[in-house]
């Protein structure tokens, strides 16, 4: 009987991980934007390549029950780290395999491939696989996803990669290779008396892996192969089967942002001519060192000039809000709106009240027709009723959300929320998100992201929230666990020690948690 070779990650595990970029979700919104039909993401069916222990399909699984998904991973322990949480969470749409990539069977049609984290770090063949796969069983209208190291800017970090691998092939064991690695690093940064530009560059790539997460750092830059490439390789490498770029995973980073004016004029000549030419320059003048990017076949025709009606089927969510307090929303006048960092600006009453009602009910997605109608009734538009007067609306409103998106200031979703933003009587979680937080505090959210949940009491709470319970049931319960001091209450950051007053405070506490698991996507119908 054959027998899997022991690989790298089983011996030291890669971490659970999730990536909201790869999701069907993001990559048909991409594909529609450039004037591709997708397959509807409710019945997709997904393969990822490099699955690991599957967290990123059982979470897309869990949350689009009528699609399928399908996994492959060469390492023995994570794939039997996933089936468990398959088994336990009586999945039936999605499957993972440990096989090696090259050794893959015919495996049918797909919708959306998935290979994340894996085409710069395997050998020659196994990229030209990945590649093959993706030529042969990707659906006529089919997007696949490839992230890979690039250049130019990968060049500083292969330095520094390359320097520590010399360093630590002295050492056997990964937990010493590691704190080797960043030692190393540290020591040639700091060498010199008189630091010049060569020593801050070392400074710079020690602080990007000191922050590192000690299971990424050994596979990604310790690892014997990490391959970056210039775009236009990847491309080439990609066209030998016949697949042609779509776009980024973050539509951002396919804009032309922050370069003047002379640079702009000269890179938007070049889409409609050279599209590869013009993604490599941008490269180069960005110094870009990762891509994360969408392919499809050679034989669709994709039109890159943004048209407002591609968003009218769109949801849109962003949790966004007016700078001052008392802004002006229903009256012309320029108001500053807020998101993360970012800031925008904008006069027109139906913009402004659509961005506040966004952020009002994050982070629910809102149809884009629901959205528009709230907002032309809140601002007084809904009396200009007449057909052009509803019609140009739509299409300013579309134009700017489409604008927002490109900045990264609203999300765009092919979907609606399959989490609820308001808290019930008998509030229930996630069924994945309670089973993963008895195994620790990072979970998965139904927005795909991971979450630390960082406090225990949020940790009890999200463990007996299934649906059961009311809202005194919930306080019986976690008193219990709070009066026998096994779970500690905070107010305002201090630590309640006395158990008397850390009861009292506790029905506060637990609408404070109720309404922080809404907004983070963890509460179901």
């Amino acid at each position: 009987m054959h027998e899997s070779p022991i690989s790298e990650y089983d011996k030291f595990a890669y971490p659970t991980a999730l990536y909201a970029q790869t999701h069907p979700d993001r990559l048909a919104a991409v594909a529609t934007l450039m004037g591709l039909e997708p397959a509807r993401i409710e019945s997709a069916r997904v393969l990822e390549l490099g699955c690991g222990d599957g967290n990123n399909l059982i979470t897309m699984a869990c949350t689009l029950p009528g699609g399928d998904f399908q996994g492959i991973d060469l390492a023995i322990e994570p794939i039997r780290r996933g089936r468990r949480m398959i088994e336990a969470m009586g999945l039936k749409n999605v499957t993972l395999r440990q096989m090696n990539v090259l050794e893959a069977p015919a495996l049918g049609t797909f919708d959306y491939i998935i290979a994340h984290g894996l085409y710069s770090w395997v050998p020659d063949a196994v990229r030209e696989k990945i590649l093959a796969i993706c030529g042969e069983h990707l659906a006529e209208n089919g997007i696949a996803y490839m992230s890979y190291n690039a250049y130019p800017g990968n060049h500083l970090r292969d330095l520094a990669r390359r320097m520590m691998r010399f360093h630590v092939q002295q050492f056997s064991e990964p937990p010493e290779q590691i704190r080797q690695a960043r030692a190393f690093l540290k020591f040639v940064s700091e060498a010199k008396s008189k630091p010049g530009l060569w020593q801050n560059l070392l400074k710079q790539q020690f602080e990007r892996v000191e922050k590192y997460a000690d299971a990424g750092f050994f596979h990604d830059d310790l690892s014997s192969v990490n391959q970056p490439f210039y775009f236009y390789e990847f491309m080439e490498a990609a066209a030998r089967h016949q697949l042609q770029f779509l776009g980024e995973a973050d539509f951002k980073d396919m804009q032309l942002n922050d370069l003047t004016e002379e640079a702009m004029r000269v890179l938007h000549k070049m889409q409609n001519v050279d599209i590869v030419a013009r993604e490599q320059y941008l490269d180069f003048v960005a110094g870009r060192s990762f891509r994360q990017t969408l392919l499809c076949r050679q034989g669709q025709r994709i039109d890159r000039e943004p048209k407002p009606e591609r968003v009218f089927g769109f949801y849109t969510a962003a949790d966004a809000g007016p700078v001052n307090d008392g802004a002006n929303l229903t009256m012309p006048g320029m108001e500053d709106f807020q998101r993360g960092k970012t800031v925008i600006a904008t006069s027109q009453p139906v913009l402004k009240v659509a961005l506040t009602l966004l952020g009002k009910v994050w982070p629910r997605r809102v149809a884009f027709g629901e959205l528009l109608r709230k907002a032309r009734e809140y601002a007084g538009r809904d009396n200009a009723s007449g057909e052009a007067a509803i019609e140009s609306d739509r299409r300013d409103f579309g134009a700017f959300l489409l604008r927002c998106y490109s900045i990264g200031f609203v999300d765009l979703h092919s979907y609606p929320s399959t989490f609820v933003t308001e808290v019930s009587e008998r509030p229930m979680a996630s069924p994945l998100a309670r089973l993963q937080v008895r195994q620790g505090p990072v979970v998965s959210s139904l927005r795909h992201l991971p979450l630390k949940i960082e406090d225990a009491l949020g940790r009890d709470l999200l463990q007996i929230l299934d649906g059961t319970r009311d809202h005194a049931a919930l306080l019986e319960e976690l008193g219990k666990a709070v009066a026998s001091g096994s779970t500690p209450i905070y107010n305002n950051g201090e630590h309640v020690t006395d158990l008397q007053e850390a009861v009292e405070f506790l029905p506060t506490q637990l609408q404070i948690s109720l309404v922080s698991l809404a907004r983070l996507g963890l509460l179901v119908r």
